[in-house]
C-alpha cells in the first residue's frame, strides 16, 4: 500500500492561480502573492474579484488544453 500525498504546491495554495500563472510566465508565484496581498490591502473588492477572473481564466485554459491533449492522443491511437 503507498501513502499518496499531495504535492507542497498543491496543498498550499487556495485555487492554485499564482502557482500557475508563475508557472506559465517562468516566475517565482510569491511575487505574485505579494502583489495580491499589496492589492487586499488597498482594495479588497478589486483584488479579490481580480482573483476570481484570474481563476476563473486558469480554469478554462486547464480544461481547454486537457480537453485538446485528449483529441491529440485519440488522434495517435488511430493513427498508429
Amino acid at each position: 500500500m503507498t501513502n499518496q500525498t499531495a504535492p507542497a504546491a498543491a496543498r498550499d495554495n487556495l485555487l492554485g492561480v499564482c502557482h500557475t500563472i508563475g508557472d506559465t510566465f517562468g516566475f517565482n508565484p510569491l511575487y505574485l502573492r505579494l502583489v495580491l496581498l499589496v492589492g487586499v490591502m488597498l482594495n479588497a473588492e478589486i483584488a479579490v474579484a481580480a482573483y476570481a477572473v484570474a481563476g476563473i481564466a486558469v480554469l478554462v485554459a486547464k480544461l481547454a488544453t486537457r480537453s485538446s491533449s485528449k483529441r491529440a492522443n485519440t488522434r495517435t491511437l488511430i493513427h498508429a
